[in-house]
């Protein structure tokens, strides 16, 4: 829309307990007076996985769901007109998840349903597994090793179709200063005053 101001959509990404949702749930918290504004984008995954029973979480059939509930869900939010968006993971995942699982061509069909959506995320910030504890969960029900293996599987990915992320590491806080940082840069480019 012309005179639209520019959407800053950020997406947290990565394997399973890297700290995606414990980092929106801080931002959250910290846009919690102005919804308008600033809106967060929960966890696809998580939200199927609650109402699905599947025995192959990582198959094309499966994350191809999970990616159509992820695309929904953040196109609702990007039409809201929100001057920033936090996600807790992005309609890449599943591509990522399928391919480290094996399936190439599986992969790229997903890949080729969203890459044009892929080009709306301003920030894809990987989440370096190094130093976060492994905690299972009802959903979450992986281990340390295929923690690692997707992460490698993410790298990899980015590696090969040239997408630009960034790797966010170092403790909350430094992660925290990070995206702070990325803020504060938007702010300043569209002249603009984020509540929080």
């Amino acid at each position: 829309m012309p005179g639209r101001k520019r959407q800053m959509k950020i997406a947290f990404i990565g394997a399973s307990c890297v700290g995606k949702t414990t980092l929106l749930e801080r931002y959250r918290e910290t846009f919690k007076n102005d919804p308008g504004v600033v809106v967060c984008v929960a966890e696809a995954a998580r939200m199927f996985f609650a109402n699905h029973t599947v025995s192959d979480r990582f198959s094309v059939v499966t994350q191809g769901k999970i990616q159509l509930l992820a695309l929904r869900n953040e196109q609702e939010a990007y039409a809201t007109g929100a001057h920033l968006l936090f996600c807790d993971r992005s309609v890449l995942d599943a591509v990522v998840y399928v391919r480290a699982c094996g399936d190439k061509l599986g992969a790229n069909k997903l890949f080729e349903r969203v890459q044009t959506w892929a080009s709306t995320y301003s920030k894809l910030l990987l989440l370096d597994p190094v130093g976060i504890d492994y905690v299972t969960d009802g959903i979450r029900q992986e281990d340390l090793d295929t923690r690692q293996q997707f992460h490698d599987a993410f790298i990899h990915f980015f590696q090969e179709t040239s997408l630009p992320y960034e790797l966010l590491n170092g403790t909350f806080q430094e992660r925290c200063r990070r995206i702070d940082e990325i803020l504060e840069a938007f702010q300043e480019e569209e002249k603009i005053k984020l509540p929080g």
